[in-house]
This record gives structure tokens, C-alpha cells and sequence, in this order.
């Protein structure tokens, strides 16, 4: 027995010191295994800031569909109303009436807020201002044609957050369209829009399409265009290269509406490909004057100048 209880302690000692020590290292129930709390505070920060941005990011897409998807309703019915007046369903015309917070689609060549025939498109998260000829707050379509005098701008702004905005642009000819966004390109800007002008006169006899490039004074450049082979089926369509000073001008000038007594007259002028300013006459009248960067002023004979 004396001999086999020191056996016991010394395998007891000798076990002990192949335990790790819980002090020192190696296995150990108290030992953490899990993220510290200064790790868990950090990982949340992260989830937090990129929710807020997700949730904002969300905001924004939602707010622009509004603006843009009410825009495509407007334009819609803009489109219809013309469609069933140059159709002549029912032989009468029809016209979009626009007040802040709804547009009605009508039958007849005025607004009656109390006809059963009206069609009326209440909005909500978004209100419209508009800037038509003659002030008033409807378009009405004219049969056959399907122009219009009350061409203008209608704008459709977010209420909680006004700089969102989409505008819809109406033609003398009656047709509509969104106006297109302008992005800087290098250091001229991309400017796909064009210019309406209804001349109040026929260009059907006139001859010489000009272009004055520079200082009308002293310019650096002047092209004639023989008109005449621009006539075809009763309208005009002119559209070229130009160079100047060793840059090429592109241009194109063409009618929407030619009969006998008026001109709807259309210039595109792309900034994107001209940087010279330009006068454009017809006959030596004067219809438009356009500087180096492209702001536009009506000549004399420009008539009324719409901008698409």
C-alpha cells in the first residue's frame, strides 16, 4: 500500500503539468470564443449606414417614376385627344384641360367642367404648372390637321421635392414630346433640341436658303442653298454640312406645315456639332440668329420661335 500511494501522486503531479494552464494559455472554458463588443459596434454601423443609403437610393427611384410616369399619362392623353380629333370621332375635336392637381380629356372646342363626356385624371404625389400661347389652361386640337394654337409647356413637379420636374413641350403642329435631358459634353454641351418657328407667311416661292456664319458685319463665311430642289410634295427639306474655319456645321432646316399663306418652320442646330455662330435667312429675311454656344434669337421674320 505505502508503495503504491506515492505511484498514485507522482502520475497525479505528472498529469497536472500536461493540463494547460487556463492562465497561460491553451484550452479554457473561460476562454471567449465569440465577437468582441467593439466588433459587433462597428459591423452594426456598417448595416446601418448602408440601409440609409439603400432606403435613400429607394426614395429617389420612387420619386422619379412619379414624376415620370405621370408625365407618360399626360403625354398619353395629349396624344389621344389629338388622334381623335384628326380621326373626327363623333365630327368634333377634342382638347386636354390642366388645372394643379388633375387633367381632364374633352369633347368640343372648349372645357365644360360639368359634361358627362369629360375624362377626368386626378394626381397625387405630384402638381403641374403650365405655359401655354394665349395663357389659357387648355390644349384643343384642330381637325384635319391636328395642329394647335395653344402650344406650350407643361410641367410636372414633384410636391416634396419641386426641383424634380419632367416637361412636356407642345407644337403649333400639335405634337407632343418630353423635353430631352441636356448633359455637359467636355466643354460644349450635348443639345439635341430643336426650334419651331410659325412664320405667319409662305416660303412656297422663295428661292435662297442662307447661312451667315461669324459676325453678320464681317463674317467669316456666307452659304447659299438653292431652294428649289428642297420642294417636294408640298413641303421643304434642306439638311447638310457645312465647314467653317475648319469645322464642320451641321444643320437641317425643313417645313411641318407649307401651304400658301403661313410656314411651321423647324432648325436643328446641334451644339454638339457647330460652335460658330450663325445667321439664317430665307430670301434675306431674317429668320434666326444663333450665337457661338448656341442661345437663339428670332429674326423679324421668325415669326412666333417655340422651343422642342
Amino acid at each position: 500500500m505505502r508503495e503504491i500511494l506515492p505511484n498514485i501522486r507522482e502520475q497525479q503531479t505528472e498529469n497536472s503539468k500536461q493540463q494547460p494552464d487556463c492562465q497561460t494559455g491553451g484550452f479554457s472554458i473561460f476562454d471567449p470564443k465569440g465577437f468582441t463588443l467593439i466588433e459587433l459596434l462597428v459591423v452594426s454601423a456598417i448595416i446601418i449606414i448602408l440601409l440609409v443609403i439603400a432606403l435613400a437610393s429607394y426614395r429617389t427611384f420612387g420619386h422619379q417614376t412619379d414624376v415620370d410616369t405621370s408625365a407618360q399619362r399626360i403625354l398619353n392623353t395629349l396624344q389621344l385627344a389629338r388622334n381623335q380629333t384628326v380621326a373626327s370621332e363623333e365630327e368634333t375635336v377634342y382638347g386636354v384641360h390642366f388645372e394643379p392637381s388633375k387633367y381632364v380629356l374633352f369633347k368640343g372646342a372648349a372645357y365644360d367642367p360639368i359634361s358627362a363626356d369629360n375624362k377626368e385624371y386626378t394626381l397625387d404625389r405630384v402638381e403641374l404648372s403650365v405655359s401655354l400661347n394665349g395663357g389659357g389652361g387648355e390644349v384643343v386640337f384642330d381637325r384635319v390637321r391636328g395642329t394647335t394654337s395653344q402650344y406650350g409647356y407643361i410641367t410636372v413637379q414633384l410636391i416634396d421635392e419641386p426641383t424634380r420636374t419632367k416637361t412636356i413641350i407642345i407644337n403649333p403642329l400639335g405634337q407632343v414630346s418630353l423635353e430631352e435631358t441636356v448633359n455637359p459634353t467636355g466643354a460644349r454641351i450635348a443639345d439635341t433640341r430643336h426650334l419651331y418657328f410659325d412664320l405667319g407667311w409662305s416660303i412656297q416661292n422663295s428661292t435662297t436658303l442662307r447661312f451667315v456664319f461669324g459676325d453678320p458685319l464681317n463674317p467669316s463665311k456666307i452659304e447659299d442653298i438653292a431652294m428649289a430642289s428642297g420642294f417636294i410634295s408640298g413641303t421643304f427639306y434642306w439638311e447638310g454640312k457645312i465647314s467653317v474655319n475648319g469645322s464642320d456645321q451641321i444643320l437641317k432646316v425643313h417645313s411641318h406645315f407649307l401651304d400658301g399663306s403661313n410656314t411651321i418652320l423647324c432648325i436643328h442646330r446641334d451644339r454638339r456639332y457647330n460652335n460658330e455662330a450663325v445667321q439664317i435667312l430665307i430670301d434675306g429675311k431674317e429668320i434666326v440668329s444663333y450665337t457661338a454656344a448656341g442661345t437663339a434669337t428670332v429674326g423679324a421674320f421668325g415669326g412666333v420661335m417655340t422651343q422642342q
